[in-house]
């Protein structure tokens, strides 16, 4: 099954902006996307151990999010489609929240690339395909808007930076010192 991301962004921004979802409601609308592929949904013991293994103050806000962005686009009708009867919905669920796991409902929200990354996340659990792409450019473009390699990243050219600071501080220090000791040997 091939979904169109780009249309599947477009319908999203059209969308409101806030998840009208409680958290409990988000639950039913996931279970009830994997009842529509006939799959069994995760049991309310599914979603507690999904909810221990993710120790994330954030994974129920990705919960609500999944579901907004299933009701709010096509993305439902063609996960349904995708989904076949072998699935695990569990083991599909505890992938997908481990690979977006860094990932706030905010930066879904308000950030293409993060919504992007969101959405091709879930197309890859699923076992779908994103239409007019190659798996390899699938494949590329997931790890070019990964948002845990952006910030480790940052961090290494953060540290890279501070240690550049810390030798052009003790550059300076010994010029400051090689100073004090001409002046001193000059009097």
């Amino acid at each position: 099954m091939a979904f169109d991301i780009r249309e599947i962004q477009t319908q999203l921004e059209a969308a409101p902006i806030v998840s009208p979802y409680s958290h409990d409601l988000a639950l039913a609308i996931i279970c009830d996307t994997f009842r529509l592929a006939k799959v069994r949904p995760p049991s309310r013991a599914d979603w507690g151990a999904l909810e221990d293994q993710a120790r994330s103050p954030l994974w129920r806000e990705q919960v609500v999010m999944l579901a907004h962005v299933l009701v709010s686009s096509a993305l439902r009708q063609e996960t349904v489609q995708a989904l076949t009867k072998n699935d695990d919905a569990t083991t599909l669920l505890q992938r997908f929240f481990q690979d977006v796991a860094p990932l706030t409902a905010e930066m879904i929200r308000s950030n293409t690339f993060r919504r992007e990354e969101f959405l091709r996340k879930w197309v890859r659990v699923v076992g779908g395909e994103c239409k007019g792409e190659s798996p390899k450019g699938s494949v590329a473009r997931i790890e070019q808007l990964d948002y845990r390699k952006a910030e480790a990243e940052m961090r290494r050219a953060e540290e890279a930076r501070k240690k550049e600071a810390d030798k052009r501080q003790q550059a300076l220090r010994e010029a400051e010192q090689r100073a004090t000791e001409a002046r001193g040997w000059r009097e």
